[in-house]
């Protein structure tokens, strides 16, 4: 009897210790964009518990690569480049899902009397420096037979591509909506568009490598949420349009049009990106890399070849 205080004290250290190892929900933080919008029509639905999985809404990219950092969240919607770019900060980050591909969401508008690539020489073109910008710029240089030298470039964000383009102080803009559409009803022709390229420029979710342990039944949750959002979008899309617009905010005629440019791969698509070694995701990592250099986003190389994590992909229920 004189040990059963004892062995009381024992178990309820092991329960108090069980309890603090347990995971807090899966925090998941995500700027507005289109082929984000699944995840929430998979919480509006009910099919992801905030018990299990949490959606930040941040304001921006940048806010989620913040959060990310700061250990504010373990698992983030964002695009690949912004993936390296944390992993240049040292983030240990794997993907493990492929939101959407960009089949000619992202383009370069230029002027109409612009009819070639090859007319590009010479010419201002408005990029925002980021990998994504220096990604489409150098496929239509490549495609043109150009190279970076053979144009201006006009560092600007954005939002002040229209405003340039009719001031006459830029030729072209690399872009895409709703500043795409901005600069058509100004003029602009577009020239070139990611379906040149399509596979190399990707949304994902990235999760911090330490997660994929403690979180493992929250990933599981959210992956088959996901997949489950995205057949829903098929089988009853007006319904679905709808929910999701919630947050897009489009007006009625555009909210048809907000998949346009960007394809949503199934499962299937999503495991012959993410297999294999190296794998797609690898492939398009290391091309990432070479052009982040060449532009000056990256100082360093990074080693990408375990960037690619299948697992919850592969785990069907």
């Amino acid at each position: 009897m004189r040990q059963l205080p004892a062995l009381i004290l024992l178990f309820s250290s092991f329960l108090l210790g069980a309890c603090e190892q347990t995971p807090h929900p899966l925090r998941v933080g995500t700027n507005v964009w289109p082929g984000y919008e699944p995840l929430y029509l998979a919480r509006e639905q009910g099919y992801l518990s905030e018990d299990a999985v949490r959606l930040i809404e941040l304001p921006s990219a940048t806010d989620v690569m913040s959060a990310m950092s700061l250990g504010h969240i373990e698992a983030a919607a964002l695009t690949l480049d912004e993936v390296l770019t944390l992993m240049a900060d040292g983030e240990d980050l794997v993907v493990l899902l492929i939101f959407d591909i960009s089949d000619g969401a992202d383009v370069i508008m230029a002027r109409p009397e612009i009819r070639t690539l090859q007319d590009l020489k010479g010419r201002k073109i408005a990029v925002e420096i980021t990998a994504l910008g220096a990604l489409i710029l150098q496929a239509a240089l490549d495609h043109a037979g150009l190279d970076v030298d053979d144009v201006q470039i006009v560092p600007a964000p954005l939002n002040t591509h229209t405003q340039q383009w009719r001031d006459s102080h830029i030729d072209a803009a690399v872009t895409f909506e709703p500043y795409a559409t901005e600069l058509a009803q100004a003029g602009a022709v577009r020239l070139f568009d990611s379906s040149a390229i399509k596979g190399q420029i990707v949304d994902v979710l990235a999760v911090q490598r330490s997660a994929l342990e403690p979180f493992d039944h929250q990933l599981k949750t959210l992956v088959e949420a996901y997949f489950k959002a995205r057949q829903q979008i098929i089988d009853q899309p007006q319904q679905s349009y709808q929910i999701m617009n919630q947050r897009l905010g489009l007006a009625a005629d555009d909210i048809p049009h907000m998949f346009d440019g960007l394809e949503l791969p199934d499962r299937k698509h999503n495991l012959s990106m993410l297999r294999e070694s190296p794998s797609q995701i690898e492939r398009n990592a290391h091309q990432l890399i070479d052009i982040m250099l060449r532009y000056q986003l990256l100082d360093q190389h990074l080693f990408v070849n375990e960037i690619s994590y299948p697992y919850f992909v592969e785990q069907q229920p």
